[in-house]
């Protein structure tokens, strides 16, 4: 087993052998033009998973490779730094004592953590505000009209927000690629670093004056990155995955973002996988796709790999933090013939008892909130649906996407670098767009809509910041017009009403950018960050400070 670069991966050699038994993923189509090399891997990454004979104690689906022994974590359970795990996500950035959150994760200052927590779970996030902070004049929490839309907060402009000023501090260059190709794919950040990993390869950049501070491009033997971890963990070490040619996607790695240097690849599965979805304890780099299994997150060795429960089956995973939500489809034998499975990310033991699914093609699609569990499923019975799962991990009643008389709510997940959608408590926040862009809000208990706030133009944008502040309300950004300040605010939980934070300086043209634009507050309460999805737009990365 060696890196990509060909130097030699820390740790014994994976044992030989063929790999898996598994239904291949569908072809994926490499982008055009695209003149894909063949990548020869030195090794895969897990044993050869061999059904049990007839008559014969019957392997489970979380029983770890053979010669490869289960990662533990001293009985401790998942290491999360020593924080609690708050009621929701956030990215955090340096500044107080107190660790990060938020949705997609980053590490900043500490460990970090997911909707809720992500797989790495959350850190506080200060609340920027004045210590009386005042509501804007607009027309406040609106009773429920029996409405299917339900009850809309619709502010007026009315004065200048009140609050902090943030003025843009420094802004990161352009980097060489403008042709909309270097999609974002993770933003991670350590106590000195904003990280940010698109296609073309990973950078940081320095908090103090943006500068850029290492990059790892897209090593040898590969075309691009294609997915990034949803969160660093508490060492701050994080997980991609690499193309290697003809949208192969199977070989993963793990990158120091101290040092900013990649510590080994791997190729894990023998059968193409377009798009893992990844995560990383102190103790593995979990893996979701077409395969589940972990890596020893020092060594990358195999630590577990997840059994098909009968030889017919074909699996698929999504990463969930600390843990990995498991779908599969059965041919033959005895059972359902799909159900869904939740298990522990460092074991490979269940966490939850299996759920029998019912719909044809019925299967975990994203993982919008890792801590307690929330997903989106597709095609059940009728139609796609948020599935909420208690911390014992019991699922919930069924919510679907699709609202009378409106679009389906599109959701984010935790594999995507862009946040659409934010959890606090039982509450899930969902940016929308239509006539007016905006943010609903809906109870996961009963699936109901609580409140739509909207902004008070349908040309301005109103962009959900990832996680919560610190008593867990949600934060967003509303556009005021070309090259005016945008509004920081907490929506009230109960109507949506605005509170106003503090301005967000825009000059020189630059906009919220709604669907550009990831944005995090630093756990100190004095800075913004917007990490931009293209870096030809305004630069990468862009920083306010009050």
């Amino acid at each position: 087993m060696t890196q990509l670069d060909g130097s030699a991966v820390p740790g014994p050699a994976a044992p030989a052998g063929p790999p898996p038994a598994q239904p291949p993923a569908p072809p994926a189509q490499p982008p055009a033009g695209a003149d894909y090399a063949a990548y020869a891997p030195t090794a895969t990454g897990f044993p050869t998973q061999a059904p049990p004979p007839p008559g014969a104690a019957p392997v489970g689906p979380y029983d770890p490779a053979p010669g490869a022994p289960y990662a533990t974590d001293g009985g401790q359970g998942y290491n999360t730094g020593g924080y609690n795990f708050p009621q929701q996500p956030g990215y955090s950035y340096p500044g107080a004592p107190t660790p990060p959150k938020r949705n997609p994760v980053m590490l900043w200052g500490g460990i970090i953590g997911g909707v809720l927590a992500i797989a790495i779970v959350i850190a506080l996030v200060v609340l920027l505000k004045d210590p009386s902070p005042a509501p804007n004049p607009g027309p406040g929490p609106v009773s429920t009209d029996g409405t299917s839309d339900g009850p809309t907060n619709d502010p007026a402009p009315g004065p200048a927000a009140k609050g902090a000023t943030f003025n843009v501090a420094w802004t990161a260059p352009k980097g060489a690629n403008t042709d909309g190709a270097n999609q974002m794919l993770g933003v991670w950040g350590t106590d000195k670093l904003a990280v940010r990993a698109d296609s073309t390869g990973i950078k940081a950049y320095n908090l103090t004056d943006g500068k850029e501070a290492w990059t790892i491009p897209v090593p040898a033997g590969s075309k691009e990155l294609c997915t990034a971890s949803y969160a660093a963990n508490s060492k701050s070490i994080a997980a991609v995955s690499f193309n290697t040619g003809d949208s192969d996607c199977s070989t993963v790695g793990a990158v120091d973002l101290t040092q900013g240097k990649l510590l080994w690849s791997v190729k894990v599965s023998a059968d193409r996988m377009s798009s893992p979805t990844l995560s990383v304890t102190d103790n593995v780099v979990a893996i979701g796709g077409n395969m589940v299994g972990a890596l020893n997150v020092t060594t990358g060795q195999p630590a577990w790999q997840y059994q098909p429960r009968d030889k017919d089956c074909s699996v698929r995973g999504r990463a969930a933090g600390a843990q990995i939500a498991v779908s599969d489809r059965c041919y033959g034998g005895s059972g359902p013939k799909s159900q869904l499975v939740i298990v522990n990310a460092e074991t490979g033991k269940a966490t939850s008892t299996p759920i029998t699914l019912t719909g044809s093609i019925e299967q975990v699609d994203q993982v919008v909130q890792d801590k307690p569990l929330v997903l989106l499923m597709s095609s059940g019975p009728q139609g796609d649906y948020i599935l909420p799962f208690d911390k014992d991990n019991k699922p919930g009643n069924q919510m679907s996407v699709k609202e009378a008389g409106s679009d389906s709510l599109r959701l984010s997940g935790q594999d995507e670098a862009l946040s659409r959608n934010v959890v606090s408590g039982s509450t899930l926040y969902v940016q929308v767009s239509g006539t007016k862009p905006g943010i609903n809000a809906y109870d996961l208990n009963t699936g109901k809509r609580l409140w739509a706030a909207t902004t008070s133009s349908a040309t301005n944008d109103m962009r959900l910041v990832s996680g919560t502040d610190k008593d867990g309300k949600v934060r967003a950004v509303v556009e005021q017009g070309y090259d005016k300040p945008a509004r920081l605010v907490t929506l009230s939980p109960t109507d949506g009403s605005m509170a106003d934070i503090g301005t967000i300086a825009m000059s020189n043209g630059l906009d919220i950018g709604s669907s550009t634009s990831e944005y995090v507050i630093s756990d100190d309460g004095l800075a913004v960050y917007a990490f931009r999805r293209y870096s030809s737009t305004d630069g990468p990365l862009t920083k306010w400070k009050k």
